[in-house]
């Protein structure tokens, strides 16, 4: 999970979020603060002045909006809250703007328990929606959100930037209008996060059960999917193993290890109809080597 690449997705799903503002919010997906090697992993969005964004992630953005995300595998603390003020203040300063047009936004998967108690014993917290936490009296308009338990009418794409999601969930992207922003990296993440419940969505596809072809062109036309050719060489893979075992009884597992790392649909069903023919488990083991 640690290797996946939730930040673009993130990027491209906020995108998505604030498609209605497109041409008045300009996104940095990282900043480098200064002409040293001074980098932080957080978004930068700007917003033209004079302009009310009324979607209810970024009601609180001025003209300089600060964004910290932490992934699924991350837990938000009180330390990445203090960090995010703090560039929130740096970037003010190194760009000399006032700290009154600075907003900041920590965003986390999971809700952060201990870090909402800390706030609500040092601030006023507004629970403004669900998974949208005001923090009223630190030095810039702030706010919490929680990502899993934003509205999935209102907020799909952040909603659904997880690794916990269910065919049902998946499937809900087919009733989403068409993206105005590229979401490649968006789409690879969910897919590889998600990976049991997405091969649970083909095999249902490769078994009669119809797919809607929003979902079915989301991850397998417009996008490509690798995962699936893989998830599928996994499911061949396993049924060629049954095959053998209920012919020959045992497995050796120099065998069962080539199987395995066969990615090639094709040349298992090869395999598997060679394993219904052959006479021996010698005979199958020496045309796969």
């Amino acid at each position: 999970m640690a290797r996946l690449a939730w930040h673009p997705a993130f990027v491209q799903a906020i995108q998505q979020e604030l498609e209605d503002y497109l041409d008045v919010l300009t996104f940095e997906s990282e900043h480098q603060l200064t002409t040293e090697p001074l980098r932080i992993d957080v978004l930068i969005i700007k917003k033209k002045k004079n302009v009310e964004i009324k979607k209810n992630i970024a009601q609180i953005f001025r003209a300089y909006n600060i964004i910290e995300y932490k992934s699924p595998s991350d837990q938000v603390t009180i330390e990445d809250y203090h960090k995010t003020q703090c560039y929130g203040r740096l970037y003010a300063a190194l760009n000399k703007v006032s700290i009154n047009e600075v907003s900041v936004t920590v965003v986390a998967t999971r809700h952060p328990r201990k870090l909402l108690s800390f706030l609500k014993d040092q601030y006023t917290v507004r629970h403004t929606e669900p998974g949208i936490f005001w923090v009223e009296g630190d030095t810039c308009p702030t706010q919490v959100i929680v990502s899993e338990e934003l509205s999935e009418e209102d907020n799909l794409w952040l909603n659904r930037l997880r690794a916990d999601l269910s065919t049902t969930q998946l499937d809900r992207f087919s009733g989403a209008k068409e993206p105005k922003v590229p979401m490649d990296a968006y789409f690879q993440v969910i897919a590889a996060a998600n990976i049991k419940a997405m091969e649970e969505l083909y095999m249902r596809k490769k078994n009669g059960v119809i797919l809607s072809e929003k979902l079915d062109a989301f991850f397998t036309e417009k996008y490509g999917a690798p995962w699936i050719a893989e998830g599928e060489a996994r499911g061949k893979a396993g049924t060629l193993l049954k095959i053998l075992r209920k012919r020959f009884n045992k497995v050796p597992r120099d065998v069962e290890n080539t199987i395995r790392k066969m990615t090639d649909p094709v040349a298992l069903d090869s395999w598997a109809e060679y394993a219904l023919d052959c006479q021996s488990m010698a005979d199958f083991a020496q045309a796969v080597r």
